[in-house]
Protein backbone atom coordinates (compact mmCIF):
# COMPACT_ATOMS: atom_id res chain seq x y z
CA UNK A 1 0.00 0.00 0.00
CA UNK A 2 1.33 3.36 -1.01
CA UNK A 3 1.03 6.20 1.48
CA UNK A 4 0.44 9.65 0.06
CA UNK A 5 2.02 12.53 1.92
CA UNK A 6 1.17 16.06 0.85
CA UNK A 7 4.00 18.17 -0.53
CA UNK A 8 5.27 20.52 2.18
CA UNK A 9 4.63 24.17 1.46
CA UNK A 10 6.05 27.27 3.13
CA UNK A 11 3.96 30.41 2.73
CA UNK A 12 5.28 33.96 2.42
CA UNK A 13 3.01 35.02 5.29
CA UNK A 14 4.95 32.73 7.59
CA UNK A 15 8.28 34.17 6.41
CA UNK A 16 7.09 37.72 7.11
CA UNK A 17 6.44 36.72 10.72
CA UNK A 18 10.17 36.08 11.20
CA UNK A 19 11.96 39.41 10.94
CA UNK A 20 15.50 38.00 10.73
CA UNK A 21 14.49 35.76 7.82
CA UNK A 22 12.77 38.66 6.07
CA UNK A 23 15.88 40.83 6.48
CA UNK A 24 18.05 38.17 4.82
CA UNK A 25 15.86 37.78 1.73
CA UNK A 26 14.72 40.64 -0.47
CA UNK A 27 11.40 38.95 -1.14
CA UNK A 28 9.27 36.81 1.21
CA UNK A 29 7.77 34.92 -1.74
CA UNK A 30 11.23 33.97 -2.97
CA UNK A 31 12.25 32.86 0.51
CA UNK A 32 9.07 30.77 0.85
CA UNK A 33 9.78 29.07 -2.47
CA UNK A 34 13.34 28.26 -1.35
CA UNK A 35 12.09 26.70 1.91
CA UNK A 36 9.42 24.78 -0.01
CA UNK A 37 12.01 23.48 -2.52
CA UNK A 38 14.09 22.33 0.45
CA UNK A 39 11.08 20.28 1.55
CA UNK A 40 9.89 22.24 4.59
CA UNK A 41 6.39 23.26 5.61
CA UNK A 42 5.57 26.36 7.66
CA UNK A 43 5.90 24.67 11.05
CA UNK A 44 9.22 22.98 10.32
CA UNK A 45 10.67 26.10 8.71
CA UNK A 46 9.70 28.08 11.83
CA UNK A 47 11.55 25.55 14.01
CA UNK A 48 14.70 25.97 11.89
CA UNK A 49 14.41 29.75 12.08
CA UNK A 50 14.13 29.56 15.88
CA UNK A 51 17.38 27.55 15.74
CA UNK A 52 18.85 30.50 13.77
CA UNK A 53 19.22 28.52 10.55
CA UNK A 54 18.32 31.09 7.91
CA UNK A 55 19.44 29.09 4.87
CA UNK A 56 17.06 26.37 3.61
CA UNK A 57 19.91 24.33 2.09
CA UNK A 58 21.73 24.25 5.44
CA UNK A 59 18.55 23.16 7.23
CA UNK A 60 17.99 20.42 4.63
CA UNK A 61 21.58 19.19 4.94
CA UNK A 62 21.29 18.98 8.73
CA UNK A 63 17.86 17.33 8.55
CA UNK A 64 19.18 14.76 6.05
CA UNK A 65 21.89 13.89 8.59
CA UNK A 66 19.24 13.23 11.24
CA UNK A 67 19.49 16.52 13.14
CA UNK A 68 16.31 18.09 14.51
CA UNK A 69 16.10 21.90 14.68
CA UNK A 70 16.07 21.77 18.49
CA UNK A 71 19.33 19.80 18.49
CA UNK A 72 20.90 22.31 16.11
CA UNK A 73 19.81 25.18 18.40
CA UNK A 74 22.63 24.36 20.84
CA UNK A 75 25.06 27.27 21.15
CA UNK A 76 28.65 26.95 19.95
CA UNK A 77 31.77 29.10 20.27
CA UNK A 78 33.27 27.58 17.12
CA UNK A 79 34.85 30.16 14.82
CA UNK A 80 35.31 32.79 17.52
CA UNK A 81 31.71 33.89 17.96
CA UNK A 82 28.73 32.50 19.83
CA UNK A 83 25.82 31.28 17.72
CA UNK A 84 23.78 28.14 17.35
CA UNK A 85 25.16 25.14 15.51
CA UNK A 86 22.48 25.70 12.86
CA UNK A 87 23.49 29.34 12.50
CA UNK A 88 27.12 28.37 12.06
CA UNK A 89 26.25 25.79 9.39
CA UNK A 90 24.09 28.37 7.59
CA UNK A 91 26.95 30.90 7.74
CA UNK A 92 29.51 28.38 6.47
CA UNK A 93 31.54 28.32 9.70
CA UNK A 94 30.76 24.60 10.08
CA UNK A 95 29.94 22.03 7.42
CA UNK A 96 26.67 20.16 7.79
CA UNK A 97 28.63 17.05 8.87
CA UNK A 98 30.54 19.00 11.51
CA UNK A 99 27.32 20.58 12.73
CA UNK A 100 25.57 17.21 12.85
CA UNK A 101 28.45 15.66 14.83
CA UNK A 102 28.26 18.44 17.40
CA UNK A 103 24.46 18.55 17.56
CA UNK A 104 24.04 14.80 17.85
CA UNK A 105 26.77 14.48 20.49
CA UNK A 106 24.98 17.01 22.72
CA UNK A 107 21.83 14.89 23.15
Amino acid sequence: MRIHRPTPITRAETIVGHSEQTARWDDAERAARAWTRAGFDDATMARWLRARCFEPAAARALADLGVAPEQAAVRSREGGSIDTIAGKVAAGVLTARQGAARALSSR
